[in-house]
């Protein structure tokens, strides 16, 4: 199987076609080209594909003074017959080498220009994940805390249970209330409730001194079950009753619709 293909040896197909990679890149991609990786073979073939060639359409380079001088320095110790053929083949070489090199800064470029889009996709990628594993974390915590909350108040001793039954809106309805008469808090529990349209919301009472208290409005999930804590009660033995009503969303100062349980 062939091996395959990566960006990485993108950027050094250049290089190697120039012979200016060190030891370990060189020895690593002609590992990889021996492996049998198409897409690398045909680009080293564009790259390579005869220097000669590639210089002698390339314009010649004017050297600097030094350079010339060195040029002409080794002309003069050239035999005659081969000096101007030797200079003319060296000129356009470099001038090959010259392209070849600012093809691989393009291939380069491009190259790490993907890389860059690359990183950057990741990195906002990993910031909403880290948005909604941070809203995750505060939910967990706001409902950990719920939890012992609610705990607190059913473990606290001398808490008095009352149960509520459904009435004929919702016969098959239960609901429980523990409540904490040391620190007059609540915990409402209900079983069986039918899920409320957007604009409606359960609310719950409790009637004391034959006046009806509001404790707070609640939602149900889709099985019909939904809680509620309620933080300040009048104290138990002023209570009468527990109830829940069907309310305007937001609820009501007063009772308005119908009641679904009472107990």
């Amino acid at each position: 199987m062939a091996a395959p293909h990566s960006p990485h040896f993108d950027e050094l197909l250049p290089a190697y076609a120039l012979g200016v990679l060190d030891d370990d890149e060189r020895r690593e991609l002609e590992a990889h080209l021996v492996a049998g990786c198409a897409i690398c073979r045909q680009q080293l073939a564009l790259f390579q594909g005869d220097v000669e060639s590639l210089a002698e359409l390339a314009l010649p380079v004017p050297p600097t003074a030094a350079t010339r001088e060195r040029i002409l320095a080794s002309i003069r110790e050239t035999p005659a017959a081969t000096a101007a053929p030797s200079r003319t083949r060296w000129w356009a070489l470099a001038a090959a080498a010259l392209v070849l090199v600012a093809l691989w800064g393009v291939v380069r470029q491009a190259s790490l220009g993907g890389e860059v889009d690359r990183l950057t996709a990741e990195r906002d990628r990993l910031a909403q994940r880290a948005d909604v594993l941070d809203r995750e974390v505060r939910q967990t915590r706001q409902q950990s805390e719920r939890l012992a909350q609610a705990l607190a108040i059913v473990a606290t001793p001398g808490v008095r249970s009352v149960a509520l039954a459904g009435l004929a809106p919702a016969p098959l309805a239960k609901g429980h209330a523990f409540v904490d008469a040391k620190y007059g808090k609540a915990l409402f529990y209900a079983f069986d409730l039918q899920p409320l349209p957007p604009d409606k919301t359960y609310q719950l009472w409790f009637i004391a001194g034959g006046r009806p208290v509001s404790a707070g409005t609640f939602s149900v999930d889709r099985r019909g079950n939904g809680s509620l804590q309620v933080e300040r009660v009048t104290p138990v033995e002023q209570i009468q009753a527990w109830a829940v009503t069907i309310e305007p969303k937001g609820g009501v100062p007063q009772p308005t619709g119908a009641m679904v349980l009472k107990g």
